[in-house]
């Protein structure tokens, strides 16, 4: 071969490895790109635009709830935002709440850090803000087999009944015998600490247990309520944290060196009188506190209880069973003020059962099968956490049909309030109509249907849920059966408005007349 034809050959199959070379390196740069962007961009939900350093939190208003409720009609059941630093996930239909709580449900079984974990809830010691883990298990299964079981439950069925009863003359005496419009909001929330404090302690409420007035317990239950529901800008941006710049966490402090005097005293009482008990071969009344202590001595427990455990499922206990009821109340009471022709229909039901020369006694309630249905209407429209307390996914994984991606450490906020009344779900969502239920008897509130969402779902629900209804159902029975109540002026113009916080109560104290109906002496 020619030099010259070599060299016009080296050429071709040089200029050939060239464009081969050139090829592959094209396609590795295009492999390359999108990969990255595949990693630096997955498919998210859909959600607004945040802005530069806050993100999305300009959007969420005083009543999140019905924000976050009101995006979702623009960008869907599932939306991604970003809180500050932090990515976030809020849901607003049943299907979504079904596929993060049931499908899942253990990647999102974890909680967020939070102030109010660290602050309020003895470092996250608490069972509703303790993260997934061994610890947690072990407080729930404490709670679900020892503490809120039917049979423990069952065993301060005189208490409630007591309470109940000293609670409707108490409103007849305030009344001046109908004359007088009575705090009915008040009045829910004295007798639900009475009930919660005899269930914890064996003993009668008095004032002088915390060391003030009522009034002072109340508005540092509604601190506290108001606190866990904050925007705290140092959730959202760890590294000022420490400035509190809204003095939210001061105000968690004291709330907590508050409670936890009131803890403190309780568990010190106990212990005396446990001793006492002992040394006089006495035995002491199966409150919750002495089953606590009990496992704390226990040597067959599977972790160790301690005094720090003890208060931190103590104020669980006794925050969650009186606000949360106390509200959910407050609003089913209003619900049937402004709907006369419900309220009758209930007393009917009610007087069909009891009659009208006795009080109702927790045995009657499984037949008033309409008053089921207005406490379970009253709940869907106005649930005691109109957002659930935040989820946060321990890994990464893919959501729904459409695929979305779902980071590690994202926030979960399930809107309870929107999925409740979502039109496509519910016939007339915004109208209360109890006849709703009247053809389901068997719907469950408890978490496995996901239309209504009360008490949450998956690992995560409200363990009290059975005793909050039970409770819910005696005392509304119990009122409307010894009274007719009427408003000062047309139901119709009843003011409506929420104020902040975890259960978000009335704005206003509803206020309302009662007229005796029961052919008994109060």
């Amino acid at each position: 071969m020619a030099l010259s034809d070599m060299l016009q050959l080296l050429q071709e199959r040089a200029a050939e490895f060239s464009t081969q070379t050139t090829a592959v390196g094209i396609t590795i740069l295009v492999l390359l790109w999108a990969f990255y962007c595949f990693k630096k961009n997955p498919k998210l939900p859909p959600g607004p635009s945040p802005l530069p350093i806050i993100g999305n939190l300009h959007q969420l208003g005083k009543l999140p709830h019905r924000i976050l409720y009101d995006l979702s009609k623009q960008y869907g059941p599932i939306m991604f935002l970003r809180f500050g630093s932090l990515p976030c996930v809020v849901v607003s239909s049943s299907d979504m709440a079904k596929e993060f709580l049931k499908t899942h449900d253990l990647v999102f079984a974890n909680r967020p850090s939070s102030a109010a974990g660290e602050h309020i809830a003895y470092n996250y010691r608490n069972l509703g803000m303790s993260p997934y883990g061994p610890y947690w298990r072990h407080m729930r299964k404490i709670c679900v087999m020892e503490l809120l079981s039917a049979k423990r439950i069952e065993s301060f069925r005189s208490i409630r009944e007591e309470e109940l009863s000293l609670a409707v003359k108490s409103v007849w005496e305030k009344s001046s015998k109908g004359t007088v419009s009575v705090n009915v909001s008040k009045s829910f929330s004295s007798l639900t600490t009475a009930i919660i404090w005899r269930m914890l302690t064996g003993t009668k409420y008095s004032d002088d247990d915390v060391g003030g007035s009522g009034n002072e317990l109340r508005d540092m239950v509604r601190v506290v309520t108001s606190t866990i529901a904050a925007v705290n800008i140092g959730d959202f941006f760890p590294y000022i944290d420490w400035m509190d710049l809204q003095g939210i966490k001061k105000k968690m402090k004291k709330a907590h060196r508050f409670f936890d005097r009131i803890v403190e005293k309780i568990i010190d009482d106990h212990v005396e009188q446990r001793r006492r008990a002992l040394d006089e071969h006495k035995e002491m009344t199966k409150d919750i506190v002495y089953v606590l202590l009990d496992m704390a001595e226990s040597q067959t427990m599977e972790m160790e209880i301690t005094r720090e455990n003890i208060k931190a499922i103590i104020f669980d206990l006794f925050i969650g069973g009186m606000e949360t009821m106390a509200t959910t109340m407050e609003w089913a009471m209003t619900a049937l003020l402004r709907n006369p022709h419900v309220a009758k229909k209930l007393q009917e039901e009610i007087d069909s059962i009891v009659g009208k020369h006795r009080m109702v006694t927790e045995s009657d309630l499984p037949t008033m099968d309409y008053l089921q249905c207005v406490l379970k209407e009253s709940l869907r429209l106005y649930p005691p956490g109109p957002l659930l307390l935040p989820h946060e996914s321990r890994e990464a994984c893919t959501v729904g049909p459409q695929g979305y991606f779902i980071p590690a450490k994202t926030k979960l906020f399930v809107n309870a309030w929107a999925i409740a009344r979502d039109p496509t779900v519910w016939e007339d969502a915004l109208e209360f109509k109890p006849e709703r239920f009247m053809g389901n008897k068997t719907f469950d509130y408890q978490g496995q249907e996901f239309d209504m969402l009360p008490f949450g779902a998956g690992r995560r629900r409200c363990p009290g849920g059975h005793m909050a209804m039970g409770q819910m159902s005696l005392v509304l029975a119990q009122l409307w059966h010894c009274f007719d109540w009427r408003l000062e002026g047309n139901p119709d113009d009843l003011d409506m408005t929420e104020e902040f916080g975890a259960t978000v109560p009335r704005k206003f104290n509803l206020f309302a007349f009662p007229s005796l109906k029961l052919s008994i002496n109060l």
